[in-house]
Parts: structure tokens; sequence; C-alpha cells
């Protein structure tokens, strides 16, 4: 059972090495296509074309990721589509398990893996979010379906129209061809013994920028979905971390004037450590006392930068989309 590994890419310095990780992949069947959306800075076919039986497609402007995916599973030929980030990279037996996967279970229809623990790259942010991802995956994730380490069978993806081209951005498009799919009850499997790895920012600032604004406009869209059905994106146990977060600055401003507010606010942060008690262990385990105490304090203002970004996302956001 074939494999068409999809993968868009806009002037990302980690293709060769995600390209790298497919090339030693073991036992599969599968295939590459690469999309280059327009790169202005690097020449995707000369990487691309080191790689025997890779093939790549390269645009003549910048489309967004949606146009790029969608084209890319258009010219595949394999049965399967796998689709990955051009800075991700899988293991040697990523590729085989999916497929077996597949094989072994007719009836499955899509399949998502999890992101290892293992950064790409060696800063701390890239760390830190190695381990907080691969942590939501095993325990706060009950059902996902992405762009990046998920598959389906092709003839599925084209029927149900791909990603919605609408977003010419990366924040949406993923899960809301997720929760479509969801929605119309297809088998989409989750197999927490699949991972691969995923890059991220190497500065902290930056990423948390970038995921309070990727947070707003998510929480902006998933405002104007009626009839939604809970996936990561949405899950109730992010929700009680989100107003946990708001509450515990809310009530440690106001225990500036009256004292006995702070200690409202430090019972709900002994709330809030406890819940995520599991992943403050993992970061401990990893990386020792100074990670540990460095990712406490980041962790904290991560999840309240995406708490009010997507609260602000959510009540601009209008209620008229449908699936």
């Amino acid at each position: 059972m074939k494999i068409s590994v999809i993968i868009a890419t806009y002037n990302d310095p980690q293709l060769k090495k995600c390209l790298d990780s497919l090339y030693a992949s073991q036992d599969a069947d599968f295939e590459v296509i690469v999309v280059d959306d327009c790169s202005t800075i690097m020449d995707t076919e000369q990487i691309v074309n080191n790689y025997l039986g890779y093939r790549c497609f390269k645009f003549k402007k910048n489309t967004g990721p949606s146009i790029s995916r969608n084209f890319g599973a258009k010219q595949a030929r394999g049965k399967i589509l796998f689709f990955l980030d051009s800075d991700a990279q899988v293991y040697p037996d990523t590729l085989i398990k999916i497929q077996r996967r597949f094989e072994k279970e007719p009836e499955l229809q899509g399949l998502s893996i999890i992101w290892s623990d293992e950064p790409v790259k060696d800063t701390f942010f890239n760390k830190f979010k190695a381990i907080e991802m691969n942590y939501n995956f095993k325990y706060l994730f009950n059902r996902t379906w992405g762009s990046n380490g998920s598959a389906i069978y092709k003839d599925i993806f084209l029927a149900e129209e791909g990603f919605d081209e609408k977003f010419r951005k990366v924040y949406g498009e993923d899960f809301f061809l997720g929760m479509k799919l969801f929605n119309k009850g297809y088998n989409i499997g989750f197999d927490k013994n699949i991972s691969m790895k995923h890059c991220f920012y190497e500065k902290c600032f930056l990423g948390l920028k970038k995921y309070s604004m990727r947070a707003f406009l998510r929480a902006k869209e998933l405002a104007s979905v009626k009839n939604k059905i809970e996936t990561s994106y949405n899950s109730k146990k992010f929700q009680v971390l989100y107003l946990l977060s708001i509450f515990i600055i809310f009530f440690g401003i106001l225990g500036l004037f009256m004292h006995l507010l702070c200690l409202v606010a430090v019972g709900l942060y002994l709330i809030f450590f406890n819940l995520n008690f599991k992943l403050y262990t993992a970061f401990y385990k990893k990386n020792g006392l100074i990670f540990f105490i460095k990712s406490v304090i980041t962790h904290y203002f991560y999840i309240l930068s995406i708490s009010i970004s997507g609260i602000l996302g959510f009540l601009i956001g209008k209620k008229n989309y449908e699936f």
C-alpha cells in the first residue's frame, strides 16, 4: 500500500534534513512530493533532485500552504497521503508503521501520529516545545488530525476537497479539515506508538508571539463553527488550563491591593501546577533542574498568552460557518 508523502515548503532551510530522514526510512513503499510555494532564498528543486525518485513542483507565486498541499495531493500516485511539514523529521520506522496500521485495519480511513520529545534543534524553546507537545499528544489529545504528521486515503481527501484554500497562512487549514472529518464520522485513528520530530522557533519570545497569534486566529475561526466536535484544538482539558492561567493573574493583580486574594492566586496556581505535574516531571527528567525551573515559568506564561489571545479571537469571531 503506497504512501505519498506531501511536503509544502517555503524558504525553509530545514527541508534537506526532512528529506534525509525520509530517505532513511525502512521497508515502506512510499514516494515524496515537494511543493515549493515560490521560495526566494533557496533552490528547492536542486535540493530535491539529489534524492532519486523524489518529485518537486515549484509555484511561480506564493499561494499559501492549503493550495500547495492540495496540489501535491492531486499529483500523488499512492493510495495514502501523509502530510509532513518541511521542518519536521520522521524516524526510520515511521512510514512502515503507518503503512502496516492501514493494512491491518481495512476500516481505518485516516491516522494521526504523535510528535516526539526529541528536539530537532538544541535550543531551550525547541526542547521545551518538544517535551510539551509530546505530553499534549500523549495525555491531553483524545482525537486529532492536522497537516503535520497525519495520513488519509487520497480518495477521501479529494472527496472532501482537501484543505480549505481560504486560509492563505498557516493557522486554520489543518484543524478545519480535521474537525470536518470527525464531524462527518470518518474513522480517524490516533496512534501514540508512532512518532516524528518537529522543529520550533529557536527564540522563546518569537515562539510565544507566534503561538499567541495563531491562538487568536484559530479561536476566531472556531467561533464561526456552529456544530463543533471536540478535538485537540478545542479540548476541554486545555480550556481548564486556560481559565486557571487567567484567574491566577487576575487574583494576583487584585492581591496587590487586597492581600488575602494573593492566597487565592497561590491556591489556583497550585492546582495549575498539579494538573501539569507529569509535564513538569518530564521537563526535569529530560534536562535537569535548571531547565525544569525555566520551563515551568515559561509554560505558565505560554498558557496565559495563548489563553488571552484565544479569548479575544473567540469574542471577535462570528458564528456563521457550518460543516
